[in-house]
């Protein structure tokens, strides 16, 4: 019995092996249907590791890129060449953030327009297509957290975006001011909206006479700017003198709201604008339907107060006041005050100046003319008030700080000059000392030689 199941054992494992040797030489099998594509390995490809790494194929996440980089076509590859240099490129944003399409298909199917491919948005799908990112703010702050997500919305109330909503493509839109491909961040000097050229940018529709004719609006807004105190603070390097946007704001045109040139000007000029409401032309003003600052100051031309008081032809009071007998007597009080504390402020600089050209030391001098200044500024604020007595008593004041700088300098000379007597004072004493003891030594030497055998 033990005999018959040793045998039965031998039997099972002689059939195992032959079982097996079986497989090993069969072919191999297909895979079954319906199943993943079979991934070529190493072993499969039957090369070392590294011909297997450099056969592995990379997916591509962006042939738009790899297809565009290679064709012959300009107008095709630039734009590739656009993007990869624009604030868009990262691959979580891509072509298809505006085009659609299937971005991993290598062929001509990935411009299927069924598959929502857009050859180029038309003019009325712009702020839509970038308000479908813009708007996100769980798209939008991933790649920065300082962007708003209000920009399409401001758009939208401003001119620019009402008449583009009337179907005036002749309106600029997103891409107008900002690009379609080459999209540089606003802070990049190559951006055409950094500050340093939005003046520019929106010269090219502003500054274009035919351009601006159906909407009736001039086309000299560019050029008064640049002559006015913002354009000429701009140009002498000042980072806070507004520029287009400054005003206009980057998207609003006109801040919602903003009923007035005034609220604008509010936004840096609130102490300004507080002094003129309590003047007799803020009450004038609103009887007669006035915008609050421009009347004097102009709009795109904004010039000082200080250059446009009193009575000149060319001042700004002139305009209103040329036969109104008490506002023309007011006005020339204002330019005679303001005009004595330019001096005074222009006189004591010129007496610094040569006081430290003679070595003079005077700090104190110099503090009192930086309050002399601040006076000045305050002075020309409170000519908003049209309040002569006020301004006088604040020119008054000002102009002690101008008598304390004068004070202070002609006694820095006085005491130079009591220095240099006394300098002169010892110097003589010495001298005379000298000649003293020339002298003796000579007398000295005339009693040896008399004395000498």
């Amino acid at each position: 019995m033990r005999c018959s199941n040793q045998t039965l054992l031998a039997a099972l494992a002689l059939i195992a092996l032959a079982g097996a040797a079986g497989r090993t030489a069969a072919a191999p099998a297909d895979p079954p249907a319906g199943a993943a594509p079979k991934v070529a390995t190493e072993a499969t490809d039957g090369g070392t590791d590294d011909a297997a790494k450099k056969k592995r194929p990379v997916r591509d996440s962006n042939t738009c890129l790899t297809c565009h980089r290679t064709l012959t076509d300009t107008k095709l590859r630039v734009v590739a060449e656009e993007y990869e240099h624009s604030v868009h490129q990262d691959e979580r944003i891509g072509c298809v953030a505006c085009h659609k399409g299937n971005p991993t298909d290598p062929t001509v199917q990935s411009h299927d327009k069924t598959t929502g491919f857009v050859v180029r948005p038309t003019h009325s799908q712009i702020a839509a297509t970038c308000g479908g990112c813009h708007e996100d703010p769980t798209f939008v702050r991933r790649f920065n957290a300082r962007l708003g997500i209000d920009q399409r919305k401001m758009y939208e109330l401003s001119r620019h975006g009402k008449i583009a909503g009337a179907g005036d493509e002749n309106s600029p839109t997103c891409t107008t001011c900002h690009g379609s491909h080459a999209i540089m961040p606003v802070d990049s000097p190559n951006a055409k909206v950094n500050r340093r050229q939005v003046r520019d940018l929106c010269a090219k529709c502003h500054a274009d006479k035919e351009y601006m004719k159906p909407y009736g609006l001039p086309a000299t807004q560019p050029e008064k700017w640049s002559k006015s105190v913002h354009g000429k603070a701009f140009a002498e390097g000042h980072e806070k003198a507004p520029t287009c946007t400054g005003c206009h704001s980057p998207h609003a045109g006109t801040l919602p709201g903003t009923s007035t040139v005034a609220a604008l000007c509010d936004r840096c000029h609130q102490d300004e604008r507080d002094l003129f409401l309590k003047s007799p032309h803020s009450r004038a003003f609103r009887k007669l339907g006035l915008p609050d600052c421009v009347p004097c100051h102009g709009d795109h031309d904004v010039q000082r107060t200080s250059w446009l008081a009193g009575m000149a032809p060319d001042s700004s009071c002139s305009k209103c006041h040329a036969k109104d007998e008490k506002p023309r007597k007011v006005a020339d009080e204002v330019a005679s005050i303001l005009n004595d504390v330019e001096g005074e402020e222009h006189g004591v600089s010129v007496a610094l100046t040569e006081a430290k050209s003679a070595g003079l030391l005077v700090p104190d001098a110099s503090y009192a003319l930086d309050r002399l200044h601040t006076a000045r500024i305050r002075l020309v604020a409170t000519v908003h008030t049209l309040d002569v007595a006020q301004l006088t008593e604040d020119a008054n004041a000002a102009k002690s700080l101008a008598a304390e700088a004068r004070d202070i300098i002609a006694r820095a000379r006085r005491d130079r000059q009591t220095e240099r007597r006394g300098y002169f004072a010892a110097i003589g004493v010495l001298g005379l000392l000298f000649v003293l003891l020339v002298l003796k030594s000579f007398e000295l030497a005339r009693r040896r030689r008399r004395s000498a055998p």
